[in-house]
């Protein structure tokens, strides 16, 4: 994969059973795309030892430059993600001292006589050699290792603890990428079917080949004429003015197929 490359594995059954719905991967996904980064990838996968490691490994031979790990760090007996990348890493599960200190913090605050029992000492046992991220909102650490050239971010699974993490550590480290956000822009075209639009997008995506088309039928306006709403946005070389440019040239085949007399039959 190239530069500045992402995946993400969000793991948990209620993923897969139709009981939660995967707003992580979208939030992250969208955060990635602000910063300048590709998603190229999400994979949902059971809580099970072997499907999160056989994942894992997947990902890492395609070599991003992040993969993130999205649930499975909390306390319960479905909570593996942690003993699934130590099976993929090779890599033993240490308590890790700091990780220890951020959970008794936080149960401090939490209960008046807290005690580390061996469901909360789980939390803080992560693959050697990698680092805890606090969780200011819960009380599960994310979790940051190193795989060669990948970085592998492992986040709760709760949105409100993912985020806050993401925010707090990992988005300050993909800036340092120096990535440049795309831009972008989007216009909604009223009337013209996307069957019509489709090859002036295909003159389009030629013309402008550092650019991304992508059209979103959004039903019928009022019941009559249909809408559909344009996204471009640059993959890399692109600027504002070659977006304003392609948009221009989009609008203007369209009304120039609108003139063209239709054959007979048609």
């Amino acid at each position: 994969m190239g530069k500045n490359s992402a995946e993400v594995v969000s793991i948990g059954n209620e993923l897969l059973i139709g009981h939660t719905l995967d707003t992580n991967s979208f939030w992250i996904g969208k955060k990635l795309t602000q910063l300048g980064w590709k998603l190229e990838r999400v994979t949902q996968v059971r809580d099970s030892l072997e499907a999160i490691k056989d994942c894992v490994n997947e990902a890492l031979r395609r070599g991003p430059t992040m993969l993130f790990t999205v649930g499975g760090l909390g306390p319960t007996h479905d909570d593996m993600t942690l003993r699934g990348l130590s099976l993929a890493l090779k890599r033993p599960l240490d308590l890790n001292a700091e990780a220890l200190h951020l959970i008794r913090e936080k149960y401090a605050l939490l209960d008046r006589a807290p005690s580390l029992n061996r469901f909360r000492r789980k939390m803080a046992k992560l693959p050697r050699g990698s680092i805890p991220l606090p969780n200011l909102v819960g009380t599960a650490p994310g979790v940051l290792t190193k795989i060669g050239r990948t970085t592998m971010i492992s986040l709760p699974g709760v949105p409100s603890e993912m985020k806050s993490i993401f925010t707090r550590s990992v988005a300050p480290v993909l800036r340092q990428a120096g990535a440049k956000r795309p831009e972008e822009s989007r216009v909604r075209i009223v009337g013209v079917f996307e069957s019509t639009l489709a090859p002036v997008l295909a003159r389009a995506r030629r013309k402008f080949p550092m650019l991304y088309f992508k059209s979103h039928p959004k039903g019928r306006e009022t019941g009559v004429r249909s809408l559909i709403e344009l996204h471009v946005y640059s993959t890399g070389e692109g600027t504002s003015k070659t977006i304003k440019d392609a948009l221009s040239y989009v609008l203007r085949e369209l009304r120039r197929t609108a003139r063209t007399p239709r054959p007979r039959g048609w």
